[in-house]
């Protein structure tokens, strides 16, 4: 290993900023609280902490590109394919899966394949950036293997993406998938038997080929790139690695069934890399006037590219999406999708970004004519964005403590507030008509899951309404619901209850064998249920007489 021209230090922001936040420490230490007591934290965590961290984390990241790329008039010219082309692309692509279901598939699965490799390919950048900094140079044979054990890593991520019938666990919460679904490309479950263990060993290999050849290696070198490494595995490698080798964890934290929950921190840890190194990068390049002043404008951009979408598309507007029934998926799609195209031309190794980020030297600030009228309305339609993003945290906040205390009067304004800017939401309505329909507001209740059911078609709507005229005895239209219901897509639970609900309006009405039909059906689902063999045995005796 030949030792290159070391660099003044090998720390951006200093050693603990940097292995905290750049390194992954800060998600380690976290994920070591989730190992002992997952879900005692979960159960104590308040519900304002995702939405706040989404905010005041994700956001910016987003953020942060823009500005890398719009910021400076050097930086649009130079990437004007990806400023322009690329971008109008994007937005054309959105706009046509909001009307085409296959394309709003396609676009989600595109998004939903494409982060993982996103994370990925910023742990092995760092990883090499660091190496450098430290006095590193690496031959090309040993940054392939390098670079091998984070492809191989994300390889099983996409084997098992794509396996047949897999779901995406990596999907945040909070994003319907009604019609934007994610679709794997369906490769055989044998299939994925036989390769998910190799790519598991190959990787585990790849890491130890990689270790040796770093061996002499200096320490200050060293250490940020191996908990790069270490992020990456503890990100995507092990927990993949464990479900492929069909290995059963007994914390939440690393198993499959709670993925979508622990995924977010990930993604908290992986934006609060980005701020990082991008902060640095903004620091040397020009124009610098502080770090609250640049999280500000960084804040403001991301708040913009989330909030425009959902403003100019929802159902409000005459848009055919509500926000949770793909609407959602979709602005994180694009908005996505934009980000990965943009930070893969962008953060290239090599010129103005090797200048910064290896040699840590400082660019001069960009000078000549400036459009100040345009800029300051620009960044004013930002930061109107992001107090707009503020608003709708604290209103969803605000609408759910109001469920919870059964204030339906704040609940109703909320609701009407949300729909206003575009936060239309199916599962909303359904929550407050079943909050009232628990407090017998039948007619009110009704109204909300008529609404839900415009917003967020799915069986779960029929099966409340048939409930409110089931409160009222009317059998007749609950029967009729309840069968609706049946027909389509619901999980085994809900249609044992709907087989079992139905079965139970037609004994009201008195049509025993129908009943008897839809009992039975419903009781071969679930044996163990005393109380529904005992209606099935009244129901029976009926039916002989």
């Amino acid at each position: 290993m030949e030792a290159a021209r070391p660099a003044p230090s090998p720390w951006l922001f200093g050693p603990w900023p940097d292995l905290l936040f750049g390194c992954g420490v800060l998600y380690a230490i976290l994920l070591a609280g989730f190992l002992v007591a997952g879900p005692e934290i979960r159960q104590l965590q308040p519900g304002l902490v995702f939405p706040l961290i989404v905010l005041l984390v994700g956001t910016p990241h987003y953020g942060a590109t823009l500005l890398r790329v719009y910021g400076h008039r050097r930086d649009r010219r130079a990437y004007v394919f990806f400023s322009l082309w690329a971008t109008l692309a994007v937005i054309a692509l959105f706009v046509a899966s909001l009307w085409v279901g296959p394309l709003a598939s396609f676009f989600v699965t595109l998004y939903l394949t494409w982060s993982p490799w996103h994370y990925t390919g910023q742990n092995y950048g760092l990883s090499v950036m660091f190496l450098r900094r430290g006095g590193v140079a690496l031959e090309p044979g040993l940054k392939r293997w390098i670079y091998a054990s984070f492809l191989l890593s994300y390889a099983l991520v996409f084997l098992l993406l794509h396996t047949a019938d897999a779901t995406a666990n990596d999907l945040p919460s909070g994003y319907g998938e009604v019609s934007a679904r994610f679709h794997p490309l369906g490769i055989p479950s044998v299939v994925t038997a036989v390769l998910a263990p190799l790519l598991v060993a190959a990787n585990v290999a790849a890491l130890a080929r990689a270790a040796f050849g770093l061996r002499g290696a200096p320490r200050r070198a060293l250490l940020p790139a191996a908990l790069l490494a270490f992020s990456q595995v503890l990100w995507f490698s092990l927990p993949y690695g464990l479900d492929a080798l069909g290995v059963k964890v007994a914390s939440e934290a690393l198993r499959f069934d709670m993925r979508t929950h622990y995924f977010l921190w990930i993604a908290a840890a992986h934006s609060a890399q980005y701020l990082w190194v991008t902060a640095y990068y903004a620091r040397q390049s020009g124009g610098w006037r502080g770090q609250l002043p640049h999280y500000a404008k960084v804040l403001a951009a991301g708040a913009a590219a989330w909030t425009l979408p959902v403003l100019l598309f929802g159902t409000h507007t005459g848009g055919p999406l509500a926000f949770d029934a793909g609407l959602g998926a979709l602005v994180a799609a694009a908005v996505n999708v934009h980000h990965f195209i943009l930070d893969g031309a962008i953060w290239k190794l090599r010129g103005p970004i090797a200048q910064i980020l290896i040699r840590s030297d400082a660019v001069a600030e960009e000078t000549g004519p400036r459009w100040a009228w345009p800029r300051r309305l620009v960044w004013a339609g930002c930061f109107a964005a992001l107090a707009l993003a503020c608003f709708v945290v604290a209103t969803e906040q605000r609408v759910r403590s109001a469920l919870a205390s059964k204030d339906f009067e704040t609940v109703r304004a909320g609701v009407a507030q949300l729909d206003a800017v575009g936060r239309e939401s199916g599962s909303l309505e359904l929550a407050f008509g079943n909050a009232l329909l628990g407090d017998r507001h039948l007619s009110e209740a009704r109204e909300r899951f008529r609404r839900g059911q415009e917003l967020l078609p799915n069986a779960t709507g029929d099966l409340l309404l048939a409930a409110t005229y089931e409160r009222e005895g009317d059998w007749q239209r609950a029967g009729e619901l309840y069968e609706a219901a049946l027909e389509k897509q619901l999980t085994e639970g809900q249609r044992t209850q709907a087989l079992a609900l139905a079965g139970n309006a037609w004994r009201q009405l008195g049509d025993n064998q129908r009943a008897l039909a839809r009992l039975e059906e419903a009781l071969a689902r679930d044996p163990s249920n005393a109380q529904l063999g005992a209606l099935v045995e009244m129901t029976r005796r009926s039916a002989a007489q």
